[in-house]
């Protein structure tokens, strides 16, 4: 299948007013995410096409004026002026906060805590590519975790990027409401928003990435009777109440009681998160961290590889409802000094760097093949591990209590490959830091970390 020059690869996502495609560019055959110009039903009838092609439009001509490291870019655009649909090409990202935050449609529903680093880390991205659009007079309006895009980047964090335009709006100007179109996500737009969408200014972007940031951090959106004095310090224990002045200011119902402008606010996260790196260093430094050795599982985590198609997966795997194991495993990591890891309680032996890049699963899987023919460590046994050996990796740090806790393995090569797979285009992989399990096209790029038999 064929839409312009692209060809199309695969189906990212639905709205209201079109569909994302994974597509290839022709001839050198990079991945793109191809957004069309094709609405719901309801939409079409609610504003009709000639209103929906333009504000379509509209929107690939904002995002193109923006240069900016936390803002996607546009790298083509059709006008539809020909037989084919109005479509435009952005940057293709496999990484999402949304699915990071194991978020789904029902959004009221518990997610995935991030860990206080990487929730510090992605909201002051966000308000950076924010700034940019502000300073711009560009108000996005649906600031929420599946309009953020993590590209792969040295930290291993995810550098962030600001996706789906299609809701923003320039200062001063005044746009047709159609009856029944509703302009903004639940949960994460701002009250004044809700009212009335044209009162919406850059302050009810911030207050989106407030509750963006108050979920990564709790797993929980905020309470609407918390709205005059949030307390994330009875929901996260390992922050002090000083937090809660964040979230007063961050998610004040007034606009005029919240943080004036993004980079008001990025100081102000800045502050909190100097405060946190005190508290964790002085809590954490000279703790003994060993605990006495757990005895060896009766068995050993499975090695064969499998295919888990989605619906029997979490099960499978053992894993709750949030990917994460049932209970965070024991381990006993002896550094051997020879690029290698051995665990005595999964009897496991890990290759310790990975991979010096994020590669392609078929690239992760000739990782392994190199290692082997290099005899690294004097072995020639490595191979992708399964999901059940990764899950041993996992310490549970992003959880209250916890955050102590370290691997003796690269926190920035983190998101490993697995040898399980989900279908014949798709593989299981697992975020050691964050400790979940998911799934993404065997073309996306994560680290190669090689494990070899029983120790």
């Amino acid at each position: 299948m064929k839409i312009g020059r692209y060809a199309i690869k695969g189906l990212l996502g639905r709205g209201g007013m079109g569909v994302v495609y994974k597509a290839a560019m022709p001839v050198t055959g990079r991945m793109v995410a191809l957004k069309v110009c094709r609405p719901a039903e309801i939409m079409a009838d609610i504003m009709g096409m000639d209103a929906i092609r333009d504000l379509f439009l509209r929107e690939a001509v904002t995002m193109s004026r923006i240069e900016h490291p936390n803002v996607a870019g546009i790298l083509d655009v059709h006008d539809g002026s020909d037989d084919i649909e109005p479509h435009f090409t952005m940057e293709y990202f496999c990484g999402n906060l949304g699915v990071l935050m194991g978020e789904t449609y029902e959004v009221e529903q518990e997610s995935r805590r991030l860990g206080v680093e990487f929730s510090v880390h992605a909201a002051r991205q966000m308000l950076a590519g924010l700034d940019r659009l502000h300073y711009e007079d560009i108000v996005h309006r649906d600031v929420k975790p599946f309009n953020v895009m993590l590209a792969g980047d040295e930290s291993g964090m995810g550098q962030v990027k600001l996706i789906d335009f299609g809701l923003s709006k320039l200062r001063g100007e005044r746009m047709t409401r159609h009856k029944g179109m509703v302009v903004g996500s639940p949960y994460y737009t701002a009250p004044e928003q809700e009212t009335d969408p044209e009162a919406a200014d850059a302050r009810s972007d911030l207050y989106s990435v407030g509750v963006a940031l108050y979920r990564m951090l709790t797993g929980r959106l905020p309470e609407p009777r918390e709205a005059d004095r949030p307390s994330i310090c009875t929901r996260h224990p390992d922050l002090g109440c000083e937090w809660d002045d964040f979230f007063t200011s961050a998610l004040a119902p007034e606009p005029e009681r919240r943080f004036p402008d993004a980079m008001t606010m990025i100081r102000e996260l800045d502050r909190m998160a100097s405060l946190w790196a005190k508290h964790r260093d002085a809590t954490c430094s000279g703790l003994d961290q060993l605990d006495e050795p757990a005895a060896r599982p009766a068995t050993a985590p499975r090695s064969t590889p499998i295919k888990a198609p989605l619906g029997s997966a979490r099960q499978t795997f053992g894993l709750d409802a949030l990917w994460r194991p049932k209970q965070y495993p024991r381990h006993a990591f002896t550094d051997n000094g020879d690029g290698t890891v051995t665990d005595a309680i999964s009897g496991l032996i890990w290759e310790k760097h990975g991979s010096r890049h994020p590669l392609s699963w078929e690239r992760a899987e000739a990782h392994c093949e190199r290692l082997n023919r290099q005899k690294y460590a004097n072995r020639s046994d490595w191979r992708l591990p399964t999901v059940d050996e990764l899950a041993t990796l996992f310490t549970g740090r992003t959880e209250p209590g916890e955050f102590c806790m370290e691997s003796v393995f690269d926190p920035a090569k983190a998101r490993l490959w697995s040898c399980d797979t989900k279908a014949f285009t798709a593989a299981w992989y697992a975020d050691a830091e964050l400790g979940f399990v998911w799934w993404q096209d065997r073309t996306c790029r994560f680290h190669a970390r090689a494990v070899c038999g029983n120790a």
